[in-house]
């Protein structure tokens, strides 16, 4: 029998891949799509194994745990044995569950006798399987993609402030977990990526400094009081008054928006 190796893999990628998001799914976590691709690459390169006999040993039951081990690890990051097992048992039982549904697929397109040896010789039905699996995660990669553009819409705002007689416009993202506030004045910050206000001086005698404290590190923002900042929504519009400071880090990677909005702007 001939086996095409860039098939073999390229087959037994899209069906880990699957697995693998299915059980990220159901622990309900959150991974970057570049660690599960490593992850099903990963467990489609160990198939070539089974395609050497000098390399039985590779195929033993605590091999097979082991690789598992290893593409559950590069995908699931949380710490302690339990949700590990716990990972691997879902993925487990998601195999054995798919390894079932395939096998009574193939039982209706091969005569099978009982007391006889049963050869898959007719499997059309799997390119099919594999065209769903593809459709689902392709699906599932655009309804998430939608969901998260949904979520941003209705959290975005147009600023519009004046400084020194220039106008600026910039679209901003309300972060409804920022509570930044100048201690003193009691003023909401507003957090801006600093290439959109680089012509601004923070450097001046009305300058304001902000501690700010977060997971690890902590530290001061300069920013300066801005009055009458225009913030417009989809069905919103107010005027506040606030303290902007510059960001040196990039706010969105897709550029949705370039500041941040703290609760107690809107």
């Amino acid at each position: 029998m001939e086996v095409y190796i860039d098939i073999l893999i390229l087959e037994n990628f899209i069906v880990n891949l699957f697995l693998m998001i299915l059980t990220m799914k159901i622990l309900k976590y959150k991974v970057k799509d570049i660690l599960l691709i490593c992850s099903g690459f990963i467990g489609a390169l160990y198939t070539i194994v089974l395609l050497f006999p000098n390399l039985n040993i590779l195929t033993s039951f605590p091999c097979r745990i082991i690789v598992l081990y290893i593409m559950i690890k590069i995908s699931y990051r949380k710490q302690g044995i339990i949700n590990t097992i716990k990972a691997m048992s879902i993925f487990l039982l998601l195999t054995f569950t798919l390894s079932g549904l395939c096998f009574l697929f193939s039982i209706n397109q091969n005569q099978y006798f009982i007391g006889q040896s049963f050869e898959i010789s007719k499997y059309s039905i799997k390119y099919l399987i594999l065209g769903g699996m593809i459709i689902y995660m392709f699906f599932n990669r655009l309804i998430e993609y939608i969901k998260n553009k949904l979520m941003i819409n209705n959290f975005k705002f147009n600023i519009q402030f004046k400084v020194s007689d220039k106008v600026y416009d910039i679209k901003s993202f309300l972060d409804t977990g920022n509570e930044l506030r100048e201690p003193i004045s009691n003023l909401p910050c507003i957090l801006i990526e600093k290439d959109f206000i680089s012509t601004i001086d923070f450097n001046g005698n009305d300058t304001y400094y902000i501690p700010y404290s977060a997971i690890g590190y902590g530290g001061n923002l300069k920013g300066i009081k801005v009055e009458s900042i225009k913030i417009k929504g989809e069905r919103f519009y107010s005027e506040v008054d606030a303290i902007i400071c510059p960001c040196n880090e990039k706010l969105s990677r897709e550029n949705d928006f370039n500041a941040l909005l703290s609760r107690g702007v809107i």
